[in-house]
């Protein structure tokens, strides 16, 4: 229900240009207040929706820029509970929508996300761990929108269609913990390799200092709209 606030668009992933592309044609762009999703391509015909091209596979600091503008909306235009936020999320949604805590580097990140790639860890494993040192990533993009309500259609390319796993789950609750994040490292002997800054954040949050991932969103609603 659009009648009692505004609207805003957000997310990432291979296809989100041509999804906000068709979004704009459904639903008409001036209806939509303001947008922006990080992309592999550009070239789309958008009207309100900015399309920002982002690297992929391998995250640049063009997304983290873009995920930044898109968490400046909610200032910008004091989004509130009145509003939806429309989450467009793909396959490589991970990759394009790069944002790490303050606490931790773009590089730290990189080089933590490559040592996981090497150490033979799975991507339940990896994904633990990126969650754990990323402002939007297993729910907190969600968390961060409240109290608006957030919308999300995704395209699956994850077998069987785990919320959590697809984009990483920006808006989909996070099982996973700090202390799980930890155990990771230890298991893999990352510790003494991983950046320093990654190292004690983790530690730092499996001893409370910082508010682990959502275990519930009442604000979010996820719905797959294709899948593989």
């Amino acid at each position: 229900d659009l009648s009692k606030g505004r609207l805003f668009v957000i997310g990432g992933g291979k296809a989100t240009g041509f999804m906000a592309e068709t979004l704009e044609k459904i639903i008409g762009a001036p209806n939509i207040t303001a947008g922006l999703v990080n992309c592999k391509t550009a070239g789309y015909e958008t009207v309100k929706i900015k399309i920002n091209e982002a690297g992929h596979p391998i995250p640049d600091e063009r997304g983290v820029n873009g995920v930044n503008e898109m968490l400046a909306l909610k200032e910008k235009f004091g989004i509130n509970e009145k509003d939806v936020v429309l989450c467009l999320l793909s396959g490589g949604g991970s990759s394009l929508m790069p944002c790490p805590v303050p606490e931790i580097s773009f590089e730290d990140k990189r080089q933590m996300t490559a040592l996981l790639l090497l150490c033979g860890a799975d991507i339940t494993e990896i994904n633990t761990v990126r969650k754990h040192i990323s402002r939007i990533k297993g729910g907190r993009l969600g968390a961060y929108f409240a109290p608006a309500t957030v919308v999300s259609l995704i395209i699956s390319d994850v077998i069987g269609n785990d919320l959590s796993a697809i984009a990483s789950g920006p808006t989909y609750p996070d099982n996973s913990t700090f202390m799980q994040a930890n155990y990771v490292l230890m298991k893999y002997t990352l510790t003494a390799q991983a950046p320093a800054k990654v190292v004690s954040y983790l530690d730092r949050g499996w001893r409370g200092e910082f508010a682990d991932t959502p275990k519930k969103l009442t604000n979010c609603r996820n719905y797959i709209i294709a899948d593989s």
